[in-house]
């Protein structure tokens, strides 16, 4: 186990040099090793700029934020998709500009109200108050030279949030504002549908040759055949080398002396016992009524009859009374607390006082008690082998993975690197992502299979291990590209696709013309028994769909009928997961002025926050019209 950590280690540290360098190369671009350091703008704020130094720190923050909220899901598409690169740069612009307007605005952040900041800041404090020698620590470890550094840039952020809080406590909430959203938040509704299922529309729907043939020509797209790769795995399983480990004997004394007290078994005893049943919150009178059967069989073994005859009669126990009350051996942490404490405090072959658990009222008899003792090495030693074992193969395996690691790097592909450390290599696919869900390795291990359909053939192999203490290596081999499938082949896909698709489209036509009648004046229940729909009804409903889950309440049939007065039935029908609906608003619930007492400060403080947002938002977006903003997309290019 030693030398796999020396193996580790080195391999890492190399690792570590190598990903520090690459890492640097894509930060700043490899020219920087070659033709000298060079501070580069990224972008310019009335002339003063922006350097890519301060850039690669803010957007480094926010990578490291995303990678830690992210975990596992985190990729650098998914900083593409959110944008985080602009709105780092933005975010930077905003801060200087605001800056200039705190500036410009006199704005000030005094020494005594930083020094309070700081001191009050958690990570700084220990358990008796500010700790200066850990605030020095933590200041070296985020990278500030020095104090002065840090508490120049918190002075400046001070000023920031002065500014930004100025600005977004100037919105005001009216009453009015606290009415609306109070209404528009807590307001329900009870709806009715008539729902036109496209199922009940397939009866009889039975497309000709040349019907499918024409819909296969329309739709030829939807029948593609999925992507497939190809992929070459390796896999090292501890579990192959445990036979061929060599363990002796003074190995086995090593470990049981090391580990003495994984070998203790703990004093059990074992009980008999008499159960009569009464819940924990059962009325006074059945508690009683208990307690006096109970008290009756302590007389009877009072007066010598026998504990298992009288458990098998009376015990309502019905796993132990065919037993004779017998519970076998057990130690401590197996019962419940009232019955442990009983039990442990007998000697054996004394029986308990009443004994009320939450089973309800018990007596018990300690018929044996094991002593607590440790396991002498000959009963242990096949356990001690077997663990040995583990551990050696487990060693093995991984020193394995380290060859194999080792041969990527050498070989550049993962079948010769194989090769060259002897190990098998096992051959997937094609498969789709569907078909990879049958593939054992690929469907235990999620991570596994978005490797393999997320890879290409000519990227870098890794040696990744598996929960399961496995190493495994996966390479794309070949990537089988969507084609259209012959229309022979996807026949009874398409016969599918059209009757859903004529389904959907007269259940359409039905549910139209439903609403269409309901427009003229008949009532729902009349429209239900002429069309043969069943009623839906809701329960009270509020706007964000809160009180009612069925499946016809869709976001926009909630938008719809929060738009409509009460008794008004909804334009048009609504495409849900239960079909088309036809939906009427049956009535309008106003939430009552207690309840608006109860949530008016909440409410407040959500419309200060919100409001503040939103004028914070056009206050920066008419103070950046003051200012000359210049952006160099060619630097930003870089990171």
């Amino acid at each position: 186990m030693l030398e796999s950590m020396r193996n580790a280690a080195r391999s890492w540290l190399a690792k570590l040099i190598l990903g520090g360098i690459a890492f640097s190369f894509a930060l700043w671009g490899i020219g920087d090793y070659f033709l000298g350091s060079r501070v580069e703008t990224v972008a310019e704020v009335d002339g003063k700029p922006i350097t890519d130094s301060e850039f690669a720190a803010a957007y480094q923050r926010q990578i490291e934020s995303y990678r830690n909220v992210l975990g596992k899901r985190f990729s650098r598409e998914l900083l593409e998709r959110f944008h985080v690169k602009d709105d780092t740069l933005q975010t930077l612009i905003n801060r200087r500009i605001m800056l200039a307007e705190a500036d410009r605005l006199r704005l000030v952040a005094p020494r005594a109200v930083l020094v309070a900041r700081i001191q009050a800041t958690p990570a700084f404090r220990n358990d008796k108050g500010f700790d200066p020698a850990r605030y020095r620590a933590l200041l070296r470890m985020m990278g500030y030279a020095n104090p002065r550094d840090f508490e120049d840039e918190e002075r400046l952020n001070m000023m920031v949030d002065a500014l930004q809080q100025a600005v977004m406590r100037s919105a005001t909430v009216s009453e009015r504002d606290l009415r609306d959203r109070f209404e528009q938040e807590y307001e329900r509704r009870v709806l009715e549908a008539l729902i036109v299922d496209p199922e009940r529309m397939k009866k009889g729907i039975e497309p000709k040759q040349a019907e499918l043939r024409r819909y296969y020509d329309a739709h030829k797209e939807e029948f593609r055949s999925p992507r497939k790769v190809a992929l070459a795995v390796v896999v090292i399983d501890p579990a192959q080398y445990v036979d061929a480990q060599k363990v002796r004997d003074q190995e086995i004394a090593d470990y049981y002396r090391a580990h003495e007290e994984e070998f203790r078994i703990e004093e059990q005893r074992r009980a008999r016992h008499i159960l009569i049943k009464v819940a924990e919150n059962a009325p006074d009178a059945q508690v009683a009524a208990a307690r006096k059967r109970i008290e009756a069989i302590r007389e009877r073994l009072k007066k010598g009859e026998k504990f298992a005859d009288l458990a098998r009669e009376a015990s309502e126990d019905s796993g132990s009374a065919k037993q004779g009350g017998d519970l076998g051996f057990f130690g401590r942490g197996a019962m419940v607390p009232a019955f442990e404490k009983a039990v442990f405090a007998l000697k054996k072959g004394e029986v308990s006082d009443i004994v009320r658990s939450r089973f309800g009222f018990h007596l018990i008899k300690v018929t044996d008690v094991r002593p607590a003792r440790r396991q002498g090495l000959d009963e242990v030693k096949e356990k001690i082998l077997r663990t040995l074992k583990r551990s050696k193969a487990a060693d093995a395996a991984y020193r394995l993975s380290q060859e194999l690691d080792d041969a990527l790097g050498r070989e550049g592909n993962l079948a010769d690197a194989a090769r060259a450390v002897d190990l098998p290599i096992k051959r997937i696919g094609p498969i789709s992502r569907e078909e990879a869900a049958e593939v054992k390795l690929l469907a235990d291990n999620p991570e596994l299979r978005k490797r393999a359909f997320r890879a290409k053939p000519d990227d870098a192999v890794e040696v990744t291990e598996l929960d399961d203490g496995r190493y495994v290596a996966l390479a794309v081999t070949r990537i089988v590209p969507p084609a259209v499938e012959p229309f022979d082949r996807v026949v009874e896909r398409v016969r599918a696709a059209l009757i859903d698709e004529t389904s959907r489209k007269k259940a359409r036509e039905l549910a139209d013309k439903v609403r269409a009648q309901a427009a003229d004046g008949t009532s729902i229940d009349q429209l239900a028994k002429a069309f043969h729909l069943t009623k839906a009804r809701s329960k009270p409903v509020r706007r964000n769909g809160m009180g009612e889950s069925a499946d016809w309440i869709t976001g926009a049939v909630l938008k719809a009928a929060f738009a409509a007065p009460a008794g008004r039935w909804l334009d048009g029908s609504y495409a849900t997961p239960a079909g088309f609906a036809v939906v009427r608003v049956a009535s309008v619930i106003a939430p009552d002025d207690k309840l608006f007492d109860d949530k008016r400060e909440a409410l407040r403080s959500e419309l200060a926050k919100s409001k503040g947002a939103v004028r914070f938002a056009r206050w920066m977006s008419s103070v950046r019209k003051r200012h000359d903003i210049e952006i160099h997309p060619e630097a930003i290019r870089r990171f």
